[in-house]
């Protein structure tokens, strides 16, 4: 696992002050640049923009615990909008306490498993900090989206039932899971805080080296948390081009599965250019290594502008991609295609390009 890599990395750093290098790379770039803009500027300050929102999300739904009013269950669903919009800024991250705790799967495994917290609100029974599909189906942000918008399409009779006879017993899984959410996010963006100096100072060219891992991070949450999850799962890429609208993200909302992918795609050409999410500033990242390793700027550009056709492809898709689905399937492909061809240059091209492996398993012919 990545954490107990990032642990050996801490004994070999603390145990061996003549061998703080443990660069094995077969250029001279400077890693070290690039780790501190993104560990400084785009990771650290993401996990605290989820946290301020993961905060203000617990507040609102205390709020609806002591009164079900439609005022209070208005000001809970927007908290709960920014939330899912500041996730799609820290999803990639899956390394450190992200890994150890399950944080991405206990945050946002789609779709949720209707079944088990309806059974969970029934029995007052559960375990959200088991690691299993169970559990991490029943909780987090589409379970939220679930208990919000899935009980009724009415938002009066949604605040019937949580005023009504069963009204406690759903209003107590409501704060559990939320509260859960919001522990988990402050203990993740609490590890970066704290181990920021051992991640940078990781700057080699091994399978451990934190630049590989984030390398890996973000190439699998292109590929599988974008590509695969968001576009190609639902509209059929994987089951004989058979559609499946339950499996899009924010299912019960409806109208905003586009504008979480949107801000996903976003997050990556952030995250590859190197801009700073508050500063806005363009600083070290992938583009310029890969820039000063092939000579040219050919690869990034391709690499952009293939993410800028993909990004327009979705922009060009129904807000509820499961209208989209209903209506025009072959839009939804389109946008996949576009997204597909994104993933032969990150996956294959820079790989190659920054001698870097790829550090988890591949089953969907890519």
């Amino acid at each position: 696992m990545k954490y107990i890599y990032l642990l050996l990395i801490s004994c070999i750093i603390f145990s061996c002050s003549t061998d703080t290098n443990e660069n094995d790379s077969i250029d001279n770039y400077n890693r070290i640049a690039i780790l501190e803009n993104l560990t400084n500027n785009i990771i650290i300050p993401s996990y605290e923009q989820l946290q301020s929102k993961m905060i203000q999300l617990n507040i609102s739904s205390f709020d609806f615990k002591a009164s079900q009013n439609s005022s209070n269950l208005t000001a809970l669903r927007k908290s709960w909008k920014e939330t899912y919009i500041a996730w799609q800024y820290v999803e990639m991250f899956n390394l450190g306490k992200a890994e150890e705790i399950d944080f991405n799967k206990a945050m946002n495994t789609y779709p949720c498993n209707t079944t088990i917290i309806n059974q969970n609100i029934s029995n007052s029974q559960y375990n959200l900090s088991s690691s299993d599909y169970s559990s991490w189906s029943s909780q987090g942000l589409p379970a939220v989206d679930y208990m919000l918008y899935g009980l009724d399409n009415d938002s009066n009779n949604i605040l019937n039932i949580y005023s009504g006879n069963d009204g406690e017993k759903n209003l107590n899984y409501l704060e559990d899971i939320i509260s859960q959410m919001l522990d988990n996010t402050n203990k993740v963006t609490e590890y970066w805080k704290n181990n920021k100096d051992l991640i940078i100072s990781s700057n080699g060219n091994t399978a451990t080296s934190s630049l590989n891992l984030l390398t890996n991070d973000f190439i699998y949450f292109y590929e599988k948390g974008i590509r695969a999850n968001k576009i190609g799962i639902p509209c059929g890429r994987w089951d004989n081009w058979d559609t499946y609208p339950i499996g899009v993200e924010a299912y019960y909302r409806k109208d905003l599965s586009k504008q979480l992918t949107l801000s996903a795609i976003n997050s990556c050409v952030q995250f590859f250019s190197g801009v700073g999410l508050n500063t806005g500033t363009d600083g070290q990242s992938f583009d310029d290594y890969l820039n000063d390793i092939n000579g040219d700027n050919d690869l990034t550009n391709d690499i952009i502008n293939k993410l800028t056709t993909a990004e327009e492809k979705i922009n060009s898709l129904d807000n509820n991609f499961t209208l989209q689905m209903s209506t025009d399937n072959t839009k939804m492909v389109e946008a996949y295609d576009a997204l597909q061809k994104v993933v032969v240059h990150l996956k294959t091209d820079m790989l190659i390009s920054l001698s870097i492996t790829v550090d988890y398993a591949d089953a969907d012919g890519d």
